[in-house]
């Protein structure tokens, strides 16, 4: 060995490649100042590994399924029986029997992590409804300590002056090039009258294993949450049926309010039936506008974060994408499944064909992705999964710590 050198510099890369494998990701990001040729193996492994490989769907069958996109470039790193990848665990068969005995819905997936809520078919018998997080390439999963307001529930209360508090949505925020740490978003609807408002949100924190409530601002106004979030850059963000996106910061900050089409465009949007749709692509924020009597769609992205600024991206067209009309409030004829995270592509679940599409708006064309015959309306009916090899679950000891919070416990 020269002198000054390192062993770490004489392993050969696939032995690297393994060991890379098992590490957390702040451990990854330190081990990228070991060398150049380590800097290149570790950026080559969270390019293949943090891609979209396909989508979990509610289905009339089981409570989900599975479908794999034919032209993913998904390769997991080494590691596997017989040097092949790793298999995910779609079915999520290593969940305990405490989980699979009750009703299972996925609620969300962000960067490998599933959000699920385990629930009982009587929800007046205990225990009450509760969160799992899980790694279904891993097999990982943890049972979260219960939050202030059931999960799932619809409770009479009056904390916010409407009759009941409702828990029926909620989403999981992950970014391991950032932290080994995860969020879970618990979305706190009030019920006034004949409609509900969006009033709070429930935040988990892996790192402290506690849930704080982050209350709506005075000043942000009132507005109607419309089922569609995703986690991007530290936040929460969620849409609404007055075109505004509210910004739920992940530590607990005020929140942040923009408008899509302008403050003058917010009686519009209710006015014309509009159903935004938002996520994110290539490190940017983008919101599809979609006015179900329009014969276009509208893609917008978030230019400026500070000033709140949306500017038109794209526009594509219903009738170039060969959808019907939609027939009914409820049941729409097509759905957004999701944006591609690292591409140009934003994909519709056609349900007039029952066929998975992908629209390519850089060329302007879209092309068959799947056959889905066994799908289910639901309101989040797909969730994009990008899976994640790394083991260990950052909260894994400290949900389960006490039998007094964990449900699972005892």
């Amino acid at each position: 060995m020269e002198e000054g050198a390192t062993a770490a510099a004489y392993l050969p890369d696939d032995l690297v490649v393994d060991i890379l494998a098992r590490l957390p990701a702040k451990s990854l990001c330190r081990f990228k100042c070991v060398s150049r040729r380590w800097r290149a193996l570790i950026s080559d492994r969270c390019s293949s590994a943090q891609t979209l490989s396909g989508f979990f769907f509610t289905s009339r069958g089981p409570a989900w399924r599975f479908t794999g996109l034919p032209s993913s470039s998904v390769t997991p790193p080494p590691g596997g029986a017989g040097g092949l990848p790793p298999v995910v665990d779609a079915a999520l068969s290593f969940l305990p029997p405490s989980c699979v005995e009750r009703e299972i819905e996925m609620l969300d997936s962000c960067n490998g992590l599933l959000l699920l809520l385990c629930s009982d078919e009587c929800p007046c018998r205990p225990p009450p409804a509760f969160y799992v997080v899980c790694n279904p390439a891993t097999g990982e999963w943890v049972a979260l300590p219960q939050p202030k307001y059931t999960p799932g529930d619809q409770t009479w209360c009056w904390d916010f002056e409407g009759d009941r508090v409702i828990t029926w949505y909620a989403a999981v925020g992950f970014d391991p090039a950032i932290s080994s740490h995860f969020y879970v978003f618990q979305v706190v609807e009030a019920n006034y009258n004949t409609h509900h408002c969006l009033e709070a949100v429930e935040i988990y924190s892996s790192e402290t294993g506690t849930w704080v409530l982050s209350k709506k601002g005075r000043d942000d106004g009132g507005f109607n949450f419309m089922y569609h979030m995703t986690y991007f850059n530290g936040s929460l963000h969620l849409t609404t049926d007055s075109d505004a996106v509210a910004s739920v910061d992940a530590k607990g900050r005020p929140w942040r309010i923009t408008h899509v089409l302008g403050r003058q465009g917010a009686d519009d949007h209710r006015r014309y039936g509009r159903r935004g749709y938002i996520g994110h692509s290539r490190g940017r924020l983008l919101y599809l506008d979609d006015v179900r009597k329009d014969d276009v769609m509208s893609i917008y992205v978030l230019e400026d974060e500070d000033s709140g600024e949306w500017t038109l991206m794209r526009r594509v067209s219903k009738k170039d994408l060969l959808f019907e009309p939609w027939k009914h409030v409820l049941k729409p004829t097509y759905y957004k499944a999701g944006f591609h995270p690292n591409g140009d592509l934003i994909f519709f679940y056609d349900r007039t064909r029952a066929r998975l599409i992908s629209y390519d708006w850089s060329r302007g064309d879209w092309r068959v992705v799947c056959t889905l015959t066994d799908f289910e309306h639901a309101h989040r009916a797909f969730s994009p999964y990008v899976p994640w090899y790394s083991g260990g679950l950052a909260s894994q000891q400290i949900a389960t710590r006490s039998s007094s919070h964990s449900p699972l416990e005892g």
